[in-house]
């Protein structure tokens, strides 16, 4: 996910067994003084975002990584999901 703007302890990453939730808020302030006037700019902004998971998710190996504004979460697969599949016999006409 691209964040710029904000900073690493602006941004808050949860994970249950059934959705990874990545919430941030973003804050920027701005003064400039000149001769004959002064300018204050302030903007806030928050955002939250919650992405259903599939089954097979290892919560406990789940990790986040924050670098150059973008945020980088690896959700491996547990044992059992890397190793579930089903054969499907082909049957000739």
């Amino acid at each position: 996910m691209e964040l710029p703007g904000i900073d690493q302890e602006d941004v808050d990453v949860s994970l249950t067994d059934r959705a990874l939730t990545i919430k941030g808020e973003k804050k920027s302030e701005r003064e400039e003084s000149r001769k004959g006037y002064h300018v204050s700019e302030r903007s806030y902004g928050s955002f939250y975002r919650s992405i259903p998971l599939p089954s097979g998710v290892d919560t406990d190996k789940a990790n986040a990584e924050f670098k150059n504004g973008v945020l980088t979460v690896s959700l491996p697969k547990t044992r059992e999901a890397l190793s579930r599949g089903k054969k499907i016999e082909v049957k000739a006409n």
